[in-house]
């Protein structure tokens, strides 16, 4: 059966604000207490897992959902260790804290390895790739190959009260890359890329924040094209996607970003037609089984040959 990859990154509102140039707030945990549950109701209606994408730093107050997320068969991944932002531009030393302190935190948490990560932002370059690397993680998915990209930093950019962050820094190299799942050679290992899920020559990106920003008819187009791609097809949520403004008391600044102004049952509707989508391409899974399942063997070969070499 053909497989199609889900993934959900658990941002708090604190870090979206953040990011639309506010001061970042204290945590509201409605991401973990409200959100997290939902989406994983949501995913066992439809027989789906997913990849958790987690900011290490608060998912820490928070082990019990953390652990349920693995309990109920989905897979835990870093989002780094604070989602600073612009991620790109940290020195090194903070680089390798997000990095590789986020992964210790968060295999501390769930009694398992954490395989992928996720830049803030998909503000990722080739530094980003070989900390990576070195820290042993299996897989990347930090890359957004769409002319697009430019695009959405003005778009939040121009939600926002300020560019505090480099919000309209664009990374070409993600923009002009590979939209393919590929091996990259990083620090003398390899280390799969997955990026963003777009269609076919036209690069369009698919994923859940168009579907709240755009017209349906012109976002069904594109989940369209997407589905023609010949192997993969994957999907991105982000946790503030299943918060309800009203309904979950949340900060009313939030309101700008996209699909803040539908009401918490018209958003469950609108993920649940795209999960009962994705159902229909194959078997909905975490990123990590599609990684294995293309690339485990040559993984696991540099694996073999790295551990020859020590």
């Amino acid at each position: 059966m053909r497989l199609v990859g889900l993934s959900i990154d658990v941002d708090s509102v604190a870090s979206h604000l953040e990011g639309y140039g506010f001061e970042r707030p204290a945590d509201d945990g409605a991401a973990y207490r409200a959100a997290v549950p939902r989406i994983m109701n949501l995913l066992d209606s439809f027989s789906a897992r997913a990849t958790f994408f987690l900011i290490a730093d608060e998912a820490r107050h928070h082990p019990d959902v953390v652990r349920r997320i693995v309990a109920r068969g989905h897979e835990v991944a870093s989002h780094s260790m604070t989602h600073r932002l612009p991620f790109a531009q940290l020195a090194p030393p903070d680089l390798r804290l997000e990095v590789r302190g986020s992964k210790t935190l968060l295999e501390g948490l769930t009694e398992s390895r954490v395989s992928g990560f996720r830049a803030p932002s998909w503000d990722g370059n080739e530094a980003l790739l070989n900390e990576l690397a070195a820290a042993g993680y299996r897989y990347d998915s930090s890359t957004y190959p769409s002319i697009l990209q430019p695009l959405l930093r003005v778009a939040v950019a121009r939600r926002s009260v300020s560019e505090p962050h480099g919000a309209r820094r664009v990374s070409w190299r993600s923009v002009l890359g590979s939209t393919r799942p590929h091996l990259e050679l990083a620090d003398g290992q390899s280390i799969v890329e997955v990026p963003m899920c777009t269609t076919p020559f036209l690069r369009l990106p698919y994923y859940h924040t168009l579907r709240l920003a755009l017209p349906g008819i012109v976002f069904g187009f594109i989940r369209r094209l997407a589905h023609m791609r010949r192997k993969w097809v994957w999907y991105q949520l982000h946790a503030v996607d299943v918060l309800g403004l009203e309904e979950d008391g949340l900060d009313p600044r939030i309101v700008r970003h996209p699909g803040m102004k539908h009401s918490l049952e018209k958003k469950l509707e609108l993920i649940a037609a795209e999960v009962r989508m994705l159902g229909r391409c194959g078997s909905v899974v975490p990123l990590r089984k599609l990684v294995d399942a293309s690339f485990g063997a040559q993984l696991q070969a540099a694996d073999q040959l790295l551990a020859e070499r020590v």
